[in-house]
């Protein structure tokens, strides 16, 4: 069992350690002072917390340092591989994923060097629906703030027309939170050098061009929601449908950016989908993922329906 685990992992490793490509990005500086990071273990996407620790550690520290600090570890095949943590270990099916400032890690934790700021997240969960889950939205704004290994990207908010205002209170958010960089566009003016070195988040209805550009691929961008005729449609962990939702229903969920010359595995820019089946939906996501932080805090995706905030996968 644990060989046909292994495979699957080397399998997964594969398919998302791909080479970093080079592009325009802010490095972030260190000096030789004790940087902050917070490490965090959760289960099922995030819907049950089992730690989180704050730390002080000397620049240079790994991920897999810090981890041990914090919590009792086993690692296997050369201590590359973690087994369990706090006794929570591997079992058919479902295993330990590790996540920077919630963007997937196509690196262990032994060759992570963790920066300022970083949020370290261990999640134990069930892979057979989505071996690569490339990044998550429980850490916002953490993605456009802190980037991964140090690099942070520029965030382009695309806008669908009729959501202008909606894009500058998300811009005025992301700047609040201390995103120095985020821009506005509209869907349509979008260049293939900001969908390929930015970060972006799509806003839009499920009609918006680009959103319906991902939603045909949704399987292979780690989605456990899609759109489907006027519906929006929920998945678990194991991809039976928990439910489907019609008007004024909204989601937000992340990727790795698919038009990354490298990939969704290459851990550099993420796309962010605001989204939601009309406009109110649209709205109410956008609401609460700048005012009902604690409602969807570790979680993989979030939708709203009815104004609950419901956490993804279910």
């Amino acid at each position: 069992m644990k060989r046909n685990r292994l495979l699957a992992l080397v399998v997964l490793w594969l398919l998302c350690a791909l080479a970093l490509g080079g592009c325009s990005a802010e490095t972030l500086g260190e000096t030789g002072a004790d940087i902050t990071i917070r490490v965090v273990a959760t289960r099922d996407f995030g819907q049950k917390l089992i730690f989180s620790e704050t730390l002080q550690v000397p620049p240079g520290t790994s991920a897999m340092a810090a981890l041990e600090q914090v919590a009792e570890v086993e690692t296997a095949y050369g201590g590359g591989f973690i087994n369990s943590i706090n006794g929570v270990g591997s079992e058919h099916g479902k295993d330990w994923f590790v996540s920077f400032n919630g963007i997937s890690s196509n690196v262990g934790a032994l060759d992570y060097t963790l920066h300022d700021g970083d949020v370290e997240h261990w999640d134990f969960h069930d892979w057979g629906f989505r071996m690569f889950a490339p990044a998550s939205v429980g850490y916002f704004p953490d993605s456009f703030l802190h980037g991964y290994d140090g690099e942070v990207y520029p965030t382009v908010i695309a806008c669908e027309d009729g959501l202008e205002d909606s894009a500058q209170t998300l811009q005025t958010g992301l700047k609040a939170y201390g995103v120095a960089d985020v821009t506005i566009q509209s869907t349509g003016d979008i260049v293939e050098l900001d969908k390929q070195h930015s970060n972006l988040v799509l806003l839009g209805t499920m009609d918006c061009g680009l959103i319906s550009e991902l939603n045909r691929v949704w399987d292979r961008m780690g989605f456990f929601v899609h759109f489907e005729g006027d519906l929006m449609v929920c998945y678990d962990s194991r991809g039976d449908t928990t439910a489907t939702y019609g008007p004024g229903s909204g989601v937000v969920q992340a990727t790795q950016s698919p038009w990354n010359p490298g990939g969704t595995g290459v851990c550099e820019n993420v796309v962010w989908v605001v989204s939601g089946t009309d406009e109110a939906g649209v709205k109410s996501a956008v609401d609460a993922l700048l005012g009902r932080y604690d409602e969807f805090q570790y979680a993989h995706a979030l939708i709203t329906v009815n104004n609950e905030v419901i956490r993804v996968p279910q």
